[in-house]
């Protein structure tokens, strides 16, 4: 699945690329959200995030075995990060969308998100797996 790049996950790529106004957090993550989408413009409190019994944010480490590239064409480009499993405690309800994150909270910057292929309702110890895929053309 491709993600749709954030406006403030870009100027935090810059910065990490050019300024070092940020620096790479050890890890990454993975979350899902109610929303049918997320704006270009969207900041990661924005979203709606799934919530029930056992849900958290799944860790990608900031490394080259969990997170590949890879040329896809003559001037694209592309990360994948590893395939993450979330597994439900209880009922989780309305997952519509997934995000790629740089903190388990809030208080990060929103990278990337996309649309999850259907409506997702998982309940006690049902699993969803995902791996994120960010592309950039040349």
């Amino acid at each position: 699945m491709a993600a749709e790049l954030h406006t403030d996950g870009l100027q935090w790529m810059l910065e990490v690329c050019f300024t070092e106004e940020q620096s790479v957090p050890a890890s990454f993550y993975i979350g899902l959200a109610t929303d049918a989408s997320l704006a270009e413009t969207a900041s990661l409190g924005d979203q709606t995030e799934v919530s029930g019994t056992g849900y958290a944010r799944q860790a990608v480490a900031s490394n080259s075995t969990d997170i590949t590239s890879a040329a896809t064409g003559t001037n694209d480009y592309k990360i994948t990060t590893s395939t993450e499993t979330f597994t439900a405690g209880g009922t989780w309800t309305g997952a519509n969308t997934y995000f790629l994150a740089t903190t388990v909270d809030d208080s990060g910057v929103l990278i990337a998100s996309g649309p999850l292929s259907e409506t997702i309702t998982l309940e006690d110890t049902d699993t969803l797996t995902i791996a994120v895929q960010v592309n950039l053309t040349g």
